[in-house]
């Protein structure tokens, strides 16, 4: 089996019902790379003030792990406190005037892309440029994603269901969404068994 194969399995299996903060912007035909990349839009203060907060969770993590194996207690602690910043940060996101991501909406996330309701038709093959924080990790994203199938969606908040699979996306940030995707199957199944 060819490793793209063993690849698309992976992304294939990896896919879970989530929420996320996330704005997308179409990148237009004819740009050069640079402006493709851009796309028009800006990132605002808040959605960088998150991703650094991302980025010092993941460096943590291991002396977390330390910290826990001596005393649960104090790891605990610290984790709780992790929890209020994170959620200072979300405040601030969602009072910063300028920023564009639209609050928690709900997405279907694999691996290799996500679906989600939209009240724009957007038309297949379509480029897009996403901002996206997954809420629960507090993981920030910037995303190049193509439209692969729209739909009707008579039962959800929006006219349109959008899928769209990731375009040029670092290995490194597909092993970030699998891992979040993980994590929320086993607390999924952690409360299937304690109910």
């Amino acid at each position: 089996m060819s490793s793209n194969n063993v690849v698309n399995e992976r992304r294939q299996y990896y896919r879970i019902d989530d929420s996320a903060i996330f704005s997308y912007q179409i990148i237009k035909k004819g740009r050069d790379e640079d402006d493709k990349l851009k796309a028009d839009k800006k990132v605002s203060a808040a959605f960088e003030m998150i991703e650094l907060f991302s980025q010092m969770n993941q460096q943590m993590s291991v002396a977390l792990g330390r910290i826990n194996e001596n005393s649960a207690d104090i790891a605990t602690y610290l984790k709780g406190l992790d929890k209020k910043v994170e959620l200072l940060a979300q405040m601030y996101l969602f009072k910063e005037n300028e920023s564009n991501l639209e609050p928690h909406r709900q997405i279907n996330l694999g691996a290799g892309g996500l679906a989600f309701g939209s009240d724009e038709k957007l038309k297949q093959g379509t480029l897009i440029a996403m901002d996206m924080i997954l809420s629960t990790d507090l993981l920030c994203l910037h995303l190049t994603d193509r439209v692969i199938q729209i739909s009707n969606d008579k039962d959800g908040d929006f006219p349109y269901r959008i899928s769209v699979g990731f375009t040029d996306i670092l290995e490194s940030a597909i092993d970030q969404i699998i891992k979040h995707i993980m994590r929320l199957q086993s607390e999924q199944l952690r409360a299937k068994r304690e109910y």
